[in-house]
């Protein structure tokens, strides 16, 4: 009698679903601010952020932007210690076309901002936007594959971006069609919400030039990171083999735990 093997049955039933459930991703551009404030500005900075947040949402309703998020980066670092970043801002767009039109910005903080600010008010926070910030470095991506997105994001969503500079040709290819399954185990299981997995086409100069990529991860509330480990003893050959091969594809960084402070939502 043939021996049956009811992981390995289990395991394709999984991804079998997986492939029914994921859907086709449109190639989308998104810029990153990496930003460090000046000492004592952080209240300063948000104000900022919430004047720029109106703007962004009138960019939205015209289809000038896609999505706009604000996360403070609270990553435990050694006593004595700072943080190189203290926030990140993300601005999603369509595609290039969209990210490098030229939009009028300034015209549209006047009409964000009407009734509510005056004209010499708002053209002065649109010019003094960096006035709290000490330096920003951007990085400039195309999301080249993600998951389904299974959790609202909110203060208390565990979220994290994982910086990675590939090593070998197949880095890609491994990230997307083999260590994504992952993933999306992690979803179906309510472990993990939402994975993506993003390309670094441009940089600005300071920024780091060793990291070609991130993934970005959003975690479900009660579960964190640490909540799963790989199991190596449980794995099969030929997956414990795969795993090797897409670890040594790529060199991984530190990890940046980041916390929700708004959006565009």
């Amino acid at each position: 009698m043939p021996i049956i093997n009811h992981k390995s049955i289990k395991m394709k039933k999984i991804f079998t679903l997986f492939l029914l459930v994921t859907f086709s991703i449109n190639a989308q551009t998104w810029q990153l601010e990496a930003i460090k404030l000046k000492e004592g500005s952080e209240k300063e900075y948000i104000e900022t952020e919430k004047f720029w947040g109106k703007i962004k949402k009138l960019a939205i309703k015209e289809d000038k932007l896609r999505a706009w998020y604000v996360f403070k980066n609270i990553t435990k670092v050694e006593e004595g210690k700072e943080r190189r970043y203290d926030y990140f801002v993300f601005n999603f767009y369509k595609d290039k076309s969209e990210m490098n039109s030229n939009t009028d910005m300034l015209d549209l903080a006047m009409r964000a901002h009407k009734g509510k600010l005056s004209k010499s008010k708002i053209r002065y926070n649109f010019q003094n936007w960096e006035s709290p910030r000490k330096y920003t470095n951007t990085y400039t991506l195309d999301r080249l594959d993600r998951t389904i997105n299974i959790v609202p994001i909110s203060k208390n969503t565990p979220v994290y971006i994982y910086p990675m500079a590939q090593i070998s040709d197949e880095y890609e290819n491994l990230e997307m069609k083999f260590a994504k399954k992952s993933h999306e185990i992690d979803i179906l299981d309510y472990r993990k919400a939402f994975w993506a997995f993003d390309k670094i086409i441009d940089r600005s100069e300071n920024a780091n030039k060793e990291i070609t990529h991130f993934t970005f991860e959003k975690y479900t509330s009660d579960n964190l990171p640490k909540s799963r480990r790989p199991n190596w003893d449980d794995m099969e050959y030929e997956e414990s083999l795969m795993w090797d091969m897409a670890l040594k594809s790529r060199k991984g960084f530190p990890s940046i735990q980041l916390e929700f402070v708004m959006s565009s939502e």
